[in-house]
């Protein structure tokens, strides 16, 4: 007898499982949508919100509560959340400086964002670590013969521009590249016939707007500074970014 009742309420017992699996099926695959995120003042209401805030997360090397508080990450509680909202506006004011750039940061493609400067740490580094030397410096030639600068467009004229820890030196620190990347042609250094010259003048405007929004730097490159040629270059001529930064393959189906 035990055994027939056992028999005749074990489908009952099946089709209830049943039910209560696909119910909390459904209710996993049709649940509401995440709540849309608040207090955006500076971000689009459409802006990918996750990989954004991974972004920001891996640029400076910390996690959201650097920036939010727990639990209410809506909240401007913070001082470092402000700050996150002037550096994302100084981002699309850098965009301005390259016509590639296309859409408003975080949308579309950008030549420089927060992992341009910053490579994991939240205060960005501004000194490369080690000298760029060129052929003839390795085999040990004496360097030229030193001579004020000349059609210094930009710089004071009592800028430190040749030999020994000087102004272009750190360029060619900054970029790995040799004097005749921007000179070159076996021209009087005075000459603007290369155009990469230029584009080398229009940085310098470039990092001087940026220090602009940090209080008490100097303009470029005389004083205090918080951002230099190697904050985003780090030994190569264009820097990283998201726009041109390398991903895995899309998992295999």
């Amino acid at each position: 007898m035990k055994l027939l009742t056992f028999l005749l309420l074990l489908p009952v017992c099946l089709l209830a499982q049943e039910r209560g699996g696909q119910q909390g099926g459904q209710q996993g695959r049709g649940a509401a949508p995440a709540a849309p995120p608040k207090n955006l003042k500076v971000l689009a209401a459409n802006t990918e919100i996750p990989f954004v805030m991974r972004s920001f997360n891996e640029a400076l090397g910390v996690q959201c509560t650097h920036c939010h508080v727990q639990g209410d990450f809506a909240a401007d509680t913070k001082p470092e959340k402000e700050m996150a909202r002037k550096m994302i506006a100084m981002v699309r004011l850098i965009d301005t400086s390259f016509p590639s750039s296309a859409g408003v940061f975080p949308d579309g493609y950008h030549e420089v964002d927060c992992s341009t400067c910053h490579r994991g740490n939240v205060k960005p580094e501004i000194m490369a670590p080690k000298k760029f030397y060129n052929r003839g410096n390795s085999l040990g030639n004496p360097p030229p013969a030193q001579t004020p600068g000349v059609s210094l467009k930009l710089l004071p004229v009592e800028t430190h521009v040749h030999g020994a820890d000087s102004l272009m030196g750190e360029f060619r620190d900054a970029l790995s590249v040799d004097c005749n990347y921007c000179h070159g042609g076996g021209k009087p250094q005075e000459w603007d016939l290369n155009p990469r010259k230029d584009i080398a003048r229009k940085m310098i405007m470039l990092v001087r707007q940026i220090n602009a929004q940090f209080p008490g730097t100097g303009a470029f490159p005389v004083g205090e500074q918080k951002v230099t040629c190697w904050t985003c270059h780090r030994g190569d001529t264009h820097p990283v970014s998201l726009g041109n930064k390398a991903y895995p393959p899309p998992p295999a189906k």
